[in-house]
């Protein structure tokens, strides 16, 4: 018989021990006490039986041979005659040798012959100090005057009641050991009824929905059959419910142009769709595997590695393909990574975040073939580069002219005022072919920028002395506080982002209005500031002011481009920064905030 410790079995086996135990131990007791006191009744109506019997044997005539037989006979039988006189002298007694009776003590203070001699009778239950045992006493009075008693030893009373005990105690351990083995078939009943129980549902919990408990124990168990039965169709339509996810799931997956891949907490494999099996073959393989093992892109491990919080290798950072590898930002907590394969493909790999309600869940990554795209933007690019160079020479030529004509003395004043609109509309466009060229400096990401610990006074420096004569037409205040906040950058590019934004801060600020320039350093990053109280930009055009070309549509018509902003965005994003727009701002009216590198302290310096 196997119990298992703490089960339900093991408990009812010794409730059922204890009560069997309680209901054997009680009447024994009670049993005890009433056999002993029927036993001791006895012994007491036997002793004077005795003594009535001696008594009518001495009162009739008698002969000394009748006596000693009579003696002889309740010593054999261990019982004690005693014959006294009316003084209390033993005359005769079955125990005690002829010759030694006038040593014994006096009876008459005996407690049996005092009530003998006072009322007939008489009982006690005592000590014998002659013969040094406990027995029951009876004495009856004689007619001569003395006493007769009889004495029953009570060691057999004990003798006979512990016998009677000894079955008894043997029939109640045979009722109380049926009782317990009763008591484990009904547990071992019960417990294979809920082994019975417990197999069906560990069934339905490994997928065997189709499994019910139709035939409980007992009625007692019906709202378990009931609750459980219920639990296997709700988890069976469940499962309905979750393949036909699935099943959709997979559809819409495999008919996706772009790649999908899935990443659990640790950065490993979980799921891909075939346009990704298709673009990276070795994905199908790698399973559970890193991330390189199935996309052998270092620059896309070390980005996952960093949006999933983990440590990235110095060199896996350094080897991640830094000249056709960029990272653009994407949507809020999403990075959009663009990297070109050896084959000259063109990729775009959008990385989300882990979703923070689903502790199982990593990196998800929607990867698209960029070719065509980035192929056509390169061609813009040469285009608008091309052009623009060859058509510098031209407007120069025409520039030239026109200024030649706007000089001569004999000129009527009507055809002065047509070369004047000529040369003046050629420096636009040389103007905006500058710009065109170098946004598509800027643009080329083969070419590096050189940087280095720059302080950010002496561009703003320069910036500011550049845009002093178009402030002062309109009386517009500088307050610059950059103090001797050091950058990481190239100086030249760094006035030249200084420079568009103070030109488009006069454009836009009022009459005598005010240019605040500030800089703060947090943490590894410098945020500056450049903000002014002209009219403020509308809140939906914030997001596209940096798209080259595009104008705020009430300032159409300002004589700007539209690349100076554009200019600014990629050369802060080639150094590694940020920059964005906020209308309003604090105390003024709309402002351009970029963030750079900082630079080390001046004691970290080589």
């Amino acid at each position: 018989m196997l119990i298992r410790q703490g089960s339900l079995q093991r408990r009812l086996f010794w409730v059922f021990a204890l009560v069997t135990a309680i209901a054997a131990a009680a009447p024994l007791f009670f049993i005890r006490d009433a056999l002993y006191a029927e036993r001791l009744d006895l012994a007491k109506k036997e002793a004077l039986s005795l003594a009535i019997v001696a008594k009518s044997i001495l009162e009739a005539p008698y002969t000394e041979g009748q006596l000693r037989k009579l003696l002889l006979a309740a010593k054999e039988r261990a019982f004690r005659i005693t014959v006294t006189s009316a003084s209390g002298q033993v005359l005769h007694d079955s125990h005690i040798d002829e010759k030694a009776l006038p040593d014994m003590d006096n009876h008459l203070d005996r407690p049996e012959i005092e009530d003998a001699l006072a009322g007939g009778t008489g009982i006690s239950l005592r000590h014998s100090n002659s013969l040094g045992f406990d027995a029951v006493y009876a004495a009856s009075a004689l007619s001569s005057g003395g006493a007769v008693r009889a004495a029953v030893p009570l060691a057999d009373i004990l003798r006979g009641l512990e016998n009677k005990f000894t079955s008894i105690m043997l029939v109640i351990a045979a009722v109380a050991a049926f009782c317990l083995s009763l008591s484990v078939f009904i547990t071992r009943k019960i417990r294979g009824s809920m082994n019975s129980m417990a197999r069906i549902v560990a069934d339905i919990s490994h997928g065997r929905t189709h499994t019910r408990l139709n035939n409980p124990p007992a009625s007692e168990f019906l709202p378990l059959a009931h609750a459980v039965n219920t639990m296997a169709d709700t988890i069976e339509e469940y499962k309905k419910i979750t393949a036909e996810q699935q099943n959709q799931l997979e559809t819409i997956l495999d008919s996706m142009h772009e790649g999908v891949l899935v990443l659990d907490p640790e950065g490993k494999i979980r799921r891909w769709n075939r346009a990704l099996a298709r673009l990276f073959p070795a994905i199908v393989e790698a399973e559970g595997k890193s991330l390189m093992e199935g996309i052998p892109v270092p620059v896309l491990q070390a980005h996952t590695d960093k949006l999933l919080g983990k440590p990235v290798c110095a060199a896996q950072a350094q080897n991640a393909l830094p000249d056709t590898a960029q990272r653009t930002p994407a949507q809020a907590g999403d990075e959009a990574v663009h990297f070109e394969l050896p084959a000259g493909r063109f990729l775009v790999a959008h990385l989300s975040p882990p979703v923070e309600n689903n502790a199982a869940l990593g990196a998800v990554l929607v990867v698209y073939d960029a070719t065509d795209i980035m192929r056509l933007e390169r061609v813009r690019r040469d285009f608008v580069s091309n052009v623009s160079h060859e058509l510098r020479t031209p407007l120069t030529a025409v520039a030239g002219y026109a200024e030649t004509l706007a000089a001569c003395e004999d000129l009527p004043d009507e055809y002065r005022k047509y070369a004047d609109i000529i040369h003046k509309h050629t420096g636009r466009l040389g103007k905006i072919i500058s710009d065109l060229l170098a946004l598509a400096r800027i643009e080329n990401t083969r070419e590096s920028i050189a940087v280095a610990p720059v302080e950010i006074s002496g561009p703003l420096a320069d910036a500011l002395a550049a845009c002093r004569e178009q402030a002062s037409d309109k009386e517009i205040q500088f307050a610059a506080g950059v103090g001797d906040i050091r950058v990481l950058a190239n100086a030249s590019l760094l006035t030249q982002v200084f420079g568009n934004l103070l030109e488009n801060a006069c454009r836009y600020s009022p009459v005598k209005g005010e240019i605040s320039i500030s800089a703060e350093k947090t943490g590894d990053k410098v945020l500056i500031t450049v903000a002014d109280n002209g009219p403020g930009i509308p809140k939906a055009e914030l997001s596209r002011i940096f798209e080259r070309f595009y104008q705020v549509k009430k300032e159409r018509g300002s004589g700007t481009s539209g690349i100076g902003l554009a200019i600014c965005k990629h050369i802060i994003e080639r150094h590694g920064g940020h920059i964005f727009a906020q209308s309003p701002y604090k105390n003024a009216a709309t402002a351009l905030l970029f963030t750079l590198p900082a630079a080390p302290d001046h004691e970290s310096t080589p």
